[in-house]
């Protein structure tokens, strides 16, 4: 659905979000668009559609104009997510950014803010960053959504041994209070877990729905996974809901690990269907961080013959 920047090893489209305006029918996908270092994350990109398939690129911001109007100096963007504050109908748009500062490098989320997903696009600043021991390297990649009016975050935290995912709530998406690291039917998680997906309103409680990593190949984080998980919000505690292996239906996916990690899932209501879009991995790449092609692929589950 979108290709990379180019074919060469390293180069990627993905880490994206969609949002639905149920009112004028229009869906906005925002990406990152990334080449092999010194490069790397070079953009963020906001997309918009009609029929949720054929998306046309309306604005984007690079890494060096981003550095200039936060005062951060960022050296590579990552996983983003894109939702509409339903206080004040500002569109929130969450950044992760390798980031050279605070107090040293490593991954922060940053927020933007605009009344319009065209832009302009203007910094809130950083709003979940490195400042427990066990975010000392990374505090980013969050799934976030609003359930039941409140801001809900499931986010990668890296203590520079091991990854995990910690939980964050937020009355505004701007002021967080994180909750801690997030224990899995119980129990402490393994040493490396990323979830990105989408969070939920259930029957008992939130409920992400989304890729599941535990693998790392040459830097690269990739799965074969997706999971369902409640979310205990007062426990910190993840109880499995599902689990199942992602088949790959297309000649553009590896059939070993076609996933690097981004998932993302939207309720279509003008044609009642979900839809899935995954950052897959090229069939003809390797495995390893700079070796990838990745494209972004939309997969279709129609629901009206329900």
């Amino acid at each position: 659905m979108l290709e990379p920047p180019s074919h060469e090893p390293g180069s990627w489209r993905g880490a994206g979000r969609v949002l639905v305006d149920y009112d004028t029918g229009e869906f906005w996908l925002t990406t990152r668009p990334r080449e092999r270092p010194p490069k790397r994350g070079y953009a963020f990109e906001i997309y918009r559609s009609r029929d949720g398939e054929s998306f046309s690129l309306v604005t984007s911001m690079s890494k060096e104009e981003l550095s200039e109007a936060t005062g951060l100096r960022i050296l590579s963007i990552e996983g983003q997510q894109l939702l509409r504050d339903p206080s004040t109908g500002m569109y929130h748009l969450y950044l992760s950014i390798d980031n050279e500062g605070w107090p040293r490098q490593g991954w922060d989320t940053l927020l933007m803010v605009a009344d319009d997903p065209r832009g302009p696009w203007k910094p809130y600043g950083l709003v979940i960053r490195r400042e427990l021991p066990f975010e000392t390297a990374e505090a980013r990649d969050a799934t976030i959504d609003i359930v039941d009016g409140r801001y809900v975050a499931i986010y990668k935290a890296n203590s520079g041994g091991r990854v995990a995912m910690a939980l964050a709530v937020s009355s505004d998406g701007k002021e967080w209070r994180k909750l801690g690291l997030l224990r899995v039917e119980g129990y402490e998680p393994p040493n490396y877990m990323l979830l990105y997906g989408r969070i939920l309103e259930g029957v008992q409680g939130p409920v992400f729905i989304g890729g599941e990593t535990l693998h790392v190949v040459g830097g690269a984080a990739v799965t074969n996974t997706l999971a369902a998980y409640l979310v205990d919000l007062r426990e910190r505690n993840l109880e499995l809901l599902s689990r199942g292996r992602w088949t790959p239906m297309s000649p553009y996916e590896r059939s070993d690990y076609p996933i690097h990690s981004y998932v993302d899932m939207v309720y279509d209501p003008f044609r009642d269907r979900i839809l899935i879009y995954v950052d897959t991995i090229d069939p003809k790449s390797g495995l390893e961080l700079n070796q990838e092609v990745n494209r972004v692929l939309l997969y279709e589950v129609p629901l009206s013959q329900r």
